[in-house]
């Protein structure tokens, strides 16, 4: 029986290994991206193969500079969050199937793939890091603290290229993760407010604009980045085995994406842009305050 076993495990991990060749080298971000244009109207192509794939050659200039004045731009970015989404949902489905062990180790290789194809950003390397320490611990039977992933992941970045420093990505990405982790648990209403709040003072010093519509904005489309993200991915995997399947599914997008579109072109074009530069004393006493009032919360 133990030898069976054996023989099924290692079977495994052949099928695993020839799965992640083949995946690494045929599967082109062209072709993705192409799934996605033939199932869709161009505009919604575009949005979407931004947010899934990281290829804004299908978002006009004008379109790019509404989403910027209504604070979306972001949306359009592969983004640490794209990468958590897709990660843990890959993961955790996996996982019923092949069992947790191995799915970790098998989705892990597909995290890998994924981040090669959609390119080696700074926020989706950090969330790379983050969710290899989250799954890691699982392995070694260990409890997940989120401060000390943290603080680990940013040594790494800092350590790998100092340059990282300078770079308002990097900063952007820790912030926004730090609000999320003090508003554990709150829902996602909370979470984009505070995610707001820390990187507001970040996109004011690098600039010099604060966008009066950045909170509202998100509040109202944030709700469909993990829908859009998750169908969008499967939808144009499913395209490149079946195009008329992955059609289908990709079709289910097209009613979120039209909303999302409305929402850009309306609030970008009312303004609320103002010309404010934050210089370090306002950006630390703005986290001070915050931090202190997070804490006055914390103890009632």
């Amino acid at each position: 029986m133990k030898r069976l076993w054996a023989k099924l495990k290692y079977r495994n991990w052949i099928i695993l290994f020839v799965v992640w060749f083949f995946l690494y080298k045929f599967l082109r971000r062209a072709d993705l991206v192409e799934v996605i244009q033939s199932a869709l109207p161009l505009r919604e192509a575009g949005l979407l193969a931004g947010m899934v794939w990281g290829e804004k050659g299908g978002i006009s200039s004008d379109f790019y500079s509404l989403l910027k004045n209504s604070g979306l731009v972001h949306v359009v970015v592969v983004s640490g969050a794209n990468l958590m989404i897709i990660g843990k949902s890959f993961i955790e489905n996996l996982a019923k199937v092949i069992g947790r062990r191995m799915a970790i180790i098998g989705g892990g290789g597909m995290v890998l793939i994924y981040v090669n194809l959609v390119g080696w950003q700074i926020p989706v390397i950090r969330a790379v890091l983050f969710l290899g320490i989250f799954y890691w611990s699982q392995l070694l039977g260990r409890q997940f603290k989120p401060w000390r992933a943290l603080l680990v992941v940013g040594l790494l970045m800092i350590l790998a290229d100092f340059k990282v420093l300078g770079n308002v990505s990097f900063w952007l990405s820790m912030a926004a993760f730090i609000a999320i982790v003090l508003n554990k648990g709150k829902g996602m209403l909370n979470n984009t407010i505070w995610v707001s709040i820390f990187v507001l003072p970040i996109l004011s010093m690098s600039f010099g604009t604060i966008s009066l519509m950045t909170p509202v904005t998100n509040v109202l489309v944030l709700f469909l980045v993990e829908f859009l993200t998750i169908i969008g991915f499967i939808g144009s995997i499913l395209g490149l085995i079946w195009i008329e399947l992955g059609k289908v599914v990709l079709v289910f997008s097209y009613p979120l994406l039209r909303y999302l579109i409305e929402v850009v072109e309306y609030t970008g074009g009312v303004g609320g842009v103002l010309s404010f530069q934050f210089n370090w004393v306002m950006l630390i006493g703005w986290y001070l305050v915050v931090c202190r009032y997070w804490y006055e919360k914390e103890k009632r």
